[in-house]
């Protein structure tokens, strides 16, 4: 026996061997890797969508590869560049500019990589798939809330970032609202912006410039988001201004919906992030497999018709918090209710 007992330990290890090269080959065969190229993570947005699309993307099996530019665009090229090299199957893109982002496109194409173009659309034919939500929707519901409380006076436009293309969709549907009201004669724009990065300490600084120059005779400030609104808010508390003069937003961040229960913020557009970052991971991994990604909308970018996921967005007032963004569990009441007295707190 004591004779065998090599042999039996050889044996062994041979059926220890094949059993993690088997287990070796099933995660490899298992298992593919995405890449998600993000601009930034310093808005809170961002860190949600990304939390919900790495958890569903994990549930299909596909190993989620995280890289963040913080507004470089060379910096952007590169992650996608490594990404690639790395072997991704597919690539979500949430592009800093969207010109520049065509080299994004182009480097993936020749690796015969899908790209998903995420909340922001890159301006290039080869993208394969869109999923956000309309950006010029967003813009009418912030232009038209506003301009229903206050039909007359002067406004302030404050806008994202210039290299953007949905901080131009919202601007161009904010003045598509507001020019029969300007053209009456009724509202006078004032102030009309750009935040570089979608910056609020740009959006602050623009703000006390129109109130400067309007000795505070402001009635409504059109903000594109929610970081731009909180920058214009910080100005108007300057003046003594905030909670006079309306103030749009979007995103639904926490700052805002405690802002809007507060009465310094007027309302905000929720777009179901949770929803729609899951969506983007199924599609991604869809993508990954080869397989079509079923769509009922489209974008263009020239003449050529882009597939799209296209979600609704929802106007959240003081009137709806309840109803909206807590109900859906994008924010919390517990945690909102500690930043704000008791007579404050969403109904």
């Amino acid at each position: 026996m004591k004779g065998l007992q090599p042999f039996f330990l050889a044996i062994a290890i041979l059926f220890s061997l094949s059993a993690l090269q088997a287990q070796e080959k099933q995660v490899s065969t298992g298992t593919f890797k995405i890449g998600f190229l993000m601009d930034s993570l310093k808005v809170e947005r961002w860190q949600t969508d990304l939390d919900k699309f790495q958890k569903r993307a994990a549930e299909l099996g596909a190993v989620v590869l995280v890289e963040t530019a913080e507004g470089d665009d060379e910096l952007q090229l590169k992650q996608a560049q490594k990404l690639l090299d790395s072997g991704v199957k597919a690539l979500v893109l949430v592009p800093h500019d969207s010109d520049k982002a065509a080299r994004i496109v182009n480097a993936a194409k020749a690796r015969q990589v899908p790209v998903l173009c995420y909340e922001r659309l890159v301006r290039d034919p080869d993208v394969t798939l869109f999923i956000g939500v309309d950006a010029s929707a967003v813009g009418y519901l912030q232009a038209f809330a506003l301009s229903q409380k206050a039909p007359k006076g002067n406004y302030v436009l404050v806008g994202g970032s210039s290299s953007d293309t949905n901080a131009k969709i919202l601007h161009d549907a904010q003045i598509k609202v507001l020019k029969p009201m300007v053209d009456r004669g009724d509202i006078k724009i004032v102030s009309d912006t750009w935040s570089k990065d979608w910056d609020p300490s740009e959006a602050y600084a623009h703000m006390s410039e129109a109130i400067e120059s309007t000795k505070g005779d402001i009635a409504a400030v059109v903000a594109s988001n929610d970081g731009t609104a909180g920058g214009a808010i910080q100005a108007l508390e300057d003046h003594k201004l905030a909670g006079k003069v309306l103030v749009s937003g979007q995103d639904a961040d926490l700052a805002a919906v405690i802002r809007i229960l507060d009465g310094t913020q007027t309302m905000t557009v929720y777009k179901p992030l949770g929803p729609q970052a899951k969506l983007a991971a199924e599609a991604a991994v869809a993508l990954a497999k080869g397989e079509q990604v079923k769509t009922a909308a489209s974008m263009y970018i020239g003449s050529k018709s882009i597939p799209a996921i296209l979600l609704e967005p929802v106007t959240v007032t003081k009137a709806n918090v309840q109803q909206t963004v807590i109900k859906d569990g994008f924010q919390n009441l517990e945690t909102i209710q500690k930043s704000l007295p008791k007579e404050k707190w969403p109904q």
